[in-house]
């Protein structure tokens, strides 16, 4: 099957699902969707045709998020199914109903990982019974240095990003005072309109701000 009828049956399927989707090669397709549209969408490339077959899943620390993707062959076109977990909540759809083999994966990255599948039977693969931690997880870890967070939320939640060194920060709590001053440099209205400007051009998913909880995701 050619990529460019992989792609117009994928689009015709998932609709408003797909994220993104491109083919970088006559025999590449790389589809992107939310962790809550995963299962469908490999259920509709795997209805593709009669020979689909389910490859494998890799899994890639991206520091905030676990990265899963999930190889498809059409018959020697790959698609590529991509989405994220994030660290604080890794679970996503057990998928091993569609693609049996998929099992052994799932509960390999789960070892190694910490994603939870959801379905997925219990039990080791890997690491030993009572073994909690995760071999291949690192720390997580967002693209500010220390110095620039507390800047960075402060910035989006009074519109005002002020550095303070930690001198002056220990000189305030000498004296009883709260490390940092109160800082109200916009109406509510206006930092409302900023945080929507941040999502939109998307500087609060580079930077890992989390807007429900008014904070970086990492310290």
């Amino acid at each position: 099957m050619r990529a460019e009828d992989v792609v117009s049956r994928l689009k015709e399927t998932l609709g408003s699902r797909v994220i993104h989707i491109e083919t970088p090669t006559s025999k590449r397709v790389f589809l992107t969707v939310g962790v809550e549209d995963l299962k469908d969408a490999v259920k509709a490339t795997l209805n593709l045709m009669r020979e689909a077959r389910f490859m494998t899943i890799s899994a890639v620390d991206t520091g905030l998020d676990i990265e899963l993707l999930y190889h498809i062959d059409l018959l020697g076109t790959v698609v590529t199914i991509r989405t994220k977990v994030p660290k604080e909540e890794a679970k996503v759809a057990d998928i091993s109903d569609l693609a049996p083999p998929a099992e052994f994966i799932e509960r390999e990255i789960r070892d190694l990982f910490g994603v939870e599948f959801t379905g997925l039977r219990s039990g080791k693969l890997y690491t030993p019974e009572g073994y909690e931690e995760k071999p291949l997880l690192k720390p997580r870890e967002g693209p500010l240095p220390p110095q620039a967070r507390t800047v960075a939320e402060a910035l989006m939640s009074t519109g005002c990003g002020t550095a303070i060194s930690k001198t002056i920060m220990r000189r305030r709590e000498k004296i009883g005072l709260p490390p940092t001053p109160p800082g109200v440099c916009a109406s509510r209205e206006a930092v409302e309109e900023l945080k929507e400007i941040a999502k939109t051009v998307s500087f609060t998913k580079r930077v890992g701000y989390d807007l429900k909880r008014g904070r970086l995701r990492y310290r």
